[in-house]
């Protein structure tokens, strides 16, 4: 079973606001919304651009490059020219630290 990691603290988060971090081997962008934090890959599936580039808005994030968009609670596509989803990770919070699960 995968351990979490620690990737960010929440102060480094604001609300409505998302950041890149290097978790392990993954490069992982963290959203701050609403509804909490959650983390996705932040590589666009369609043309590899980095999403932290993009927009955010509630629980969407906006690829700036060629417009495809992804929920960021579980990384499914919304929107064309993406057809993949992002991998999405778990999340928790301990105290001020934002912990991430990454796979096996």
């Amino acid at each position: 079973m995968s351990n979490f990691v620690k990737a960010a603290t929440i102060d480094e988060i604001p609300l409505g606001e998302m950041k890149s971090f290097k978790v392990g081997y993954e490069n992982v962008l963290i959203c701050h919304t609403e509804t909490g934090f959650y983390a996705i890959a932040n590589e666009c599936t369609h043309d590899s651009a980095p999403m932290t580039d993009g927009k955010l808005k509630g629980n969407i994030v906006m690829c700036r490059r060629h417009g495809a968009k992804f929920d960021i609670t579980n990384g499914a596509v919304l929107g064309p020219p993406a057809l993949v989803p992002l991998d999405s990770y778990p999340v928790k919070i301990e105290d001020n630290d934002i912990l991430v699960q990454l796979p096996d």
